[in-house]
């Protein structure tokens, strides 16, 4: 007993110790890698502190999901100010007081940092966007963290387009993620999601190559389940229909009504065996609802809401096409999740989209400067619709696609794990 005793002393003694600070809470129903991080370290043995802040603005990301904490991950949690106000604001007055309330939301970080590390020694701090990043200098400054290595994550950013577009005015009012991108770190995380943020990394901060690294995010592999096709057929009225698929919360960016619009060429060119499957929950969610009523193709679309991650993959099955018309780019998750269930992927030519789905090769993929650009992804759709041969050689080339360019969510944290490990 008194030998188990001393083992476990050694083990608290040698654990290593972790202190995240993010501006946005866990998901079941969207974006997974917030929680599969923390979630990551704890599993590879790190003690794991979370100080999150958490948005309930109704306009936001959170109203459809409920709040909740992590196993074997100590969560503390703040809030992010003035939710009911800001909901009745304009958008532009709404967007100009968001900064206000993130400097407060980044007060709220600092102090409960503060609080944890007079607690405890942490190896690592580490910043989620640029609230969490900007919360660290701030410790930083303040002389808290250095007996800790900091590593900034950045989940993807605007800031390329923004020069290129050169979007001055938009550049000034993101002077926080230049700042960010600025801000000194051991080791900084950038997705590779397609918005281009190397180059953004690049342009701001030429300093930053020795501790940058450029990440698509993993997706977990296909896994095989008790899942009931024929219930799911009937469940939305599917029997001999062609199924079109788009993931994603519904807010401008998203551009789901770019989907609609493909559909209602494609009825308009007299093709009505389709569904039209929606999944994602959002602030548009009755204004996209009243485009398709106004389009009169109420009854080839569905409206699914947002679900658990766990079931996407039914949804994903099922599909037939895959659609994701982003304004960005679409290297999201939907999309490389939408790349390891083989589907046929339409898509636009924006960031870096091209550098994975190849037009007529792979999938579809579109210039958004088309003139007549719904007739002509809907003429394309029908081709491959009719011709099952030249379907299944897309469907072939995005299999090689998978094999040669995902790595498994496993995979991907455990490099992050390994990279984070050897700063120490």
């Amino acid at each position: 007993m008194y030998t188990n005793k001393i083992r476990e002393i050694k083990q608290y003694k040698y654990m290593k110790k972790i202190l995240f600070l993010s501006p946005v809470d866990f998901k079941e129903k969207s974006i997974q890698v917030i929680r599969k991080t923390p979630e990551a370290y704890a599993s590879s043995g790190w003690e794991v502190d979370y100080i999150v802040a958490r948005d309930n603005y109704s306009n936001g990301d959170y109203f459809y999901e409920k709040e909740f904490n992590l196993a074997n991950v100590n969560v503390i949690r703040v809030y992010w100010p003035f939710p009911k106000l800001r909901a009745k604001l304009p958008r532009f007055l709404e967007l100009m007081f968001s900064k206000i309330v993130r400097s407060i939301v980044i007060y709220r970080l600092v102090k409960k940092g503060i609080t944890s590390i007079r607690k405890k020694k942490y190896d690592v701090i580490y910043g989620f966007s640029s609230t969490g990043i900007l919360a660290i200098t701030f410790l930083r400054l303040l002389g808290y963290t250095k007996k800790s290595k900091i590593v900034s994550r950045i989940l993807g950013v605007w800031l390329w387009k923004m020069l290129k577009d050169k979007s001055y005015i938009r550049l000034l009012f993101n002077l926080d993620e230049i700042w960010a991108i600025k801000a000194k770190a051991d080791l900084m995380i950038m997705t590779n999601d397609g918005t281009e943020g190397d180059k953004a990394i690049q342009y701001f901060n030429r300093k930053r190559k020795k501790s940058f690294v450029f990440w698509t995010n993993g997706v977990d592999l296909v896994e095989e389940s008790n899942w009931n096709k024929q219930e799911f057929i009937q469940k939305y009225d599917l029997y001999n229909k062609k199924i079109f698929l788009s993931i994603s919360r519904l807010v401008h960016w998203k551009r789901i009504d770019r989907g609609i619009f493909i559909i209602n060429a494609l009825v308009n060119k007299g093709i009505t065996d389709i569904k039209y499957l929606i999944v994602g929950e959002g602030y548009l969610k009755s204004q996209l609802q009243r485009l398709v009523k106004d389009l009169d193709i109420e009854k080839y679309i569905i409206f699914v809401g947002g679900i658990e991650h766990s079931l996407i993959k039914e949804y994903l099955k099922c599909a037939d096409f895959f659609i994701s018309m982003y304004d960005l780019s679409n290297v999201g998750n939907p999309l490389l999740e939408a790349i390891r269930y083989n589907k046929f992927i339409v898509t636009l030519n924006n960031g870096d989209t091209g550098n994975w789905i190849k037009h007529k090769k792979n999938g579809l993929i579109y210039n958004l400067d088309l003139t007549n650009i719904y007739d002509i992804i809907a003429t394309d759709i029908i081709d491959y619709m009719n011709n099952r041969h030249k379907y299944d050689e897309v469907i072939e080339n995005i299999k090689i696609t998978e094999k040669k360019r995902l790595w498994t969510r496993d995979e991907r944290l455990a490099e992050e794990i390994n990279a984070v490990s050897n700063l120490l």
